[in-house]
């Protein structure tokens, strides 16, 4: 079982585009936002422990940063965009003992999040893994 998933978009995070993700998992989710702990905190309705925390995303400039720590280029084909570009980055932590369904929504969040920010996800599983559903467009690399 995961726990940590990394958005890594390239464009910036929008907070009404990360809340709308998590009302798609599950409209009865809920968030509770403290800008001191730099986190949103979702909850579902009938649990007062949170499920998943998200962190605030931070701007990564460095190029080769994806490569270095993932080994791989995570799904983005750098040569395309003439380069590997500044990107955001967010984890996603799936809270201690939340189970197999706070996983399993904290992955569809952070799916749904790449889709929107143009990018991808990384599994923090023992084996590397991209998440992410297949588009036209969009992630052609993407596989289950």
């Amino acid at each position: 079982m995961s726990n940590r998933f990394t958005v890594i978009t390239l464009n910036e995070p929008e907070s009404p585009a990360l809340a709308w993700a998590v009302a798609e998992v599950n409209p009865e989710f809920y968030l509770v936002i403290d800008p001191e702990s730099e986190q949103w905190e979702v909850y579902d309705v009938d649990d007062e422990t949170p499920l998943f925390t998200v962190d605030l995303p931070y701007l990564v400039q460095v190029p080769g940063e994806i490569r270095r720590l993932f080994g791989s280029d995570a799904g983005f084909s750098f040569s395309e965009l003439g380069g590997e570009p500044p990107t955001y980055w967010q984890d996603v932590h799936v809270a201690p003992d939340a189970g197999e369904r706070a996983e399993a929504a904290a992955s569809r969040f952070a799916q749904l999040a790449a889709h929107l920010g143009l990018g991808t996800v990384v599994d923090h599983t023992a084996h590397f893994n991209h998440l992410g559903e297949p588009e036209q467009i969009m992630r052609k690399d993407w596989t289950s």
